[in-house]
């Protein structure tokens, strides 16, 4: 009973970089220019880097050894000196030295170093929670270098506990931790409970005694903690890294085919061909756009949304006034509600300028002399009965350039029910519904109903009231201890405040692109149909020639992977 737990995105970025080595071996092969191929499974030059970070000794090494099979030192002991990066099939897994041990005063900057050129965090402490040396380097990374948002809190060693990784034992732990982790519960920040030891030894006896085997994986919990991680890759807009090479590599291998010049065994079923893949390409290429530019604006308006919550947070601190502390907060208020407001409309504006430009080159393009030309000469075949073009042309298989065409485009004959797109369909005159795909009045910032509420210790106070006057009736004792941690206190729930609303921005914003790209005729499933006719086509040439069967081979496999991510990461 050998279970192996597997993260999606080592996994597909391992398959990601096997399909593009095979092309370019192929590419040589064949005698084919290779600078067309992407280099690597990734869509920029540096890798996704997932950081192991916490507590000395509580079992950073061990988790990574369990996550990706390496050979890692692990023990009682300091065993990890530096920060050692791991490419596990693309991606970099990064193991630190423990943190405040206050025996390595080193080790704390070099883990420092790493966690803040993390894409990904996995803080890691154990069951028995934080000392408070480490509770205190602990909300520097949450406060301070706002890592919560990138953040997945594990908590390791759960065997040991009085009760095991039970769920009351976690309970207790929960509630304990909270202390520290406030005003972030720890289910904000993703908590999981682990038992990496048990994990091993489970691998280790699977064979011989595969009941002890079943227990020991199941207290381990580590299906729940891989789960966990693939879904917060996802979440934190990764997984379009991987396919963003993978479409250069379609695109390259598409070209090459078409450049084959072996026929399918109708010379205008060859040009539909350089046709569809034409089109795709222009579609394909307004989804990158609109995707690139709309998470932009949202990222930059998040980031602006954060910023504010740290001045008004360090401007709270040095108010003589509750007045003082209202205005500004009001202030500051309004500037975010601008943002959003502000954040809404140009998402709104820049999706619909690119879908309208879409919508253009498509009109153009089936308007062209070359595409009437060719609607002409199936639309004749069709109509005699051809076989290979009634197979391609099915009705609603070519239709509409990218998006829907009134029926008087080209009448209403069955015959040319295929042929639509080449009419030039003129679809920018319909309006793209950006409000079914973000919401109808898509205001961002009104997802988050915090304005005049932060929570404190786990209970809501009003921002304007409470929670500044407890600082400022302590004002006139700038020594005092209580009024440091008070103030300490304010300052860290309003930026939390901050926080969580520009992550739920991101959130909202990142979930109606994902629908608006995947759902919308316009996009995903118009180039989902093109790809149905493409396979059709190149399944009739693919015995006419050994080099064309291989590179069809090829784009049918880097069609199958994307579509499979697609699958894994639903909108």
């Amino acid at each position: 009973m050998n279970v192996q737990f597997k993260l999606d995105i080592p996994e597909y970025s391992k398959r990601s970089s096997q399909l593009i080595s095979d092309a370019h071996a192929l590419y040589q092969e064949i005698g084919c220019d290779r600078t067309t191929l992407p280099k690597g499974a990734f869509g920029s030059d540096r890798p996704i880097s997932l950081v192991f970070a916490g507590q000395y000794s509580a079992g950073k090494s061990t988790i990574l050894k369990a996550l990706t099979s390496f050979d890692i030192a692990t023990g009682h002991e300091i065993t990890t000196e530096g920060a050692r990066a791991y490419d596990w099939h693309g991606v970099q897994v990064v193991d630190t030295p423990g943190i405040g041990t206050g025996r390595r005063p080193e080790h704390d900057e070099i883990s420092y170093k790493a966690i803040t050129d993390a894409d990904l965090l996995v803080y890691i402490v154990t069951y028995a929670g934080f000392d408070e040396l480490i509770a205190q380097d602990f909300r520097e990374l949450l406060i301070d270098l706002d890592k919560a948002g990138e953040m997945i809190l594990v908590v390791n060693k759960m065997r040991d506990a009085d009760s095991g990784n039970s769920p009351e034992q976690r309970t207790i732990i929960s509630e304990d931790l909270a202390k520290v982790t406030d005003p972030f519960t720890p289910d904000q920040l993703r908590i999981v409970f682990v038992d990496a030891l048990a994990y091993l030894k489970s691998e280790e006896i699977a064979s011989e005694k595969p009941e002890r085997a079943r227990r020991l994986l199941e207290q381990s919990n580590f299906a729940e903690l891989v789960d966990t991680l693939n879904t917060f890759v996802e979440q934190r807009g990764m997984v379009a890294r991987l396919t963003t090479p993978l479409y250069q590599l379609r695109d390259s291998l598409d070209t090459t085919l078409q450049n084959q010049k072996v026929s399918c065994g109708d010379e205008d079923v060859d040009i539909l061909e350089e046709q569809l893949c034409r089109e795709r390409s222009i579609i394909a290429n307004a989804m990158h756009d609109i995707e690139a530019t709309v998470r932009q604006i949202y990222t930059t308006t998040a980031l602006d949304i954060r910023e504010e919550g740290r001045k008004l947070a360090d401007a709270i601190a040095e108010c003589t006034s509750e007045a003082d502390a209202e205005y500004l907060a009001k202030k500051s208020y309004n500037h975010v509600d601008s943002l959003s407001e502000d954040c809404g409309a140009r998402i709104s504006k820049a999706i619909q300028n690119r879908y309208d430009k879409c919508q253009d080159s498509l009109d153009e393009f089936y308007a062209s002399e070359f595409s009437q030309d060719l609607r002409i000469h199936l639309e004749a075949k069709q109509q005699a009965g051809n076989p290979i073009v009634s197979k391609i042309l099915q009705p609603d298989l070519i239709a509409q350039g990218s998006g829907k065409v009134v029926s008087s485009t080209i009448g209403t004959d069955v015959a040319a029910a295929g042929l639509r797109a080449f009419s030039g369909s003129k679809v920018h005159q319909l309006v793209l519904d950006i409000g079914h795909f973000f919401g109808h009045s898509f205001k961002p910032w009104e997802a988050v109903k915090w304005a005049k509420r932060i929570n404190v210790a786990g209970k809501a106070l009003g921002v304007l009231g409470v929670v500044l006057s407890i600082g400022l009736q302590a004002k006139d004792d700038y020594g005092s201890e209580k009024r440091r941690c008070e103030m300490r206190t304010n300052r860290d729930s309003v930026r939390v405040s901050f926080n969580k609303a520009a992550g739920a921005l991101e959130e909202q914003c990142a979930s109606g692109l994902r629908k608006l790209l995947n759902e919308s005729e316009v996009f995903q499933p118009r180039i989902d149909t093109i790809n149905k006719q493409l396979d059709d086509i190149r399944e009739l040439r693919r015995s006419k020639s050994a080099t064309c069967d291989s590179l069809f081979k090829a784009i049918k496999n880097c069609q199958e992977l994307i579509e499979e991510m697609h699958t894994a990461f639903p909108a």
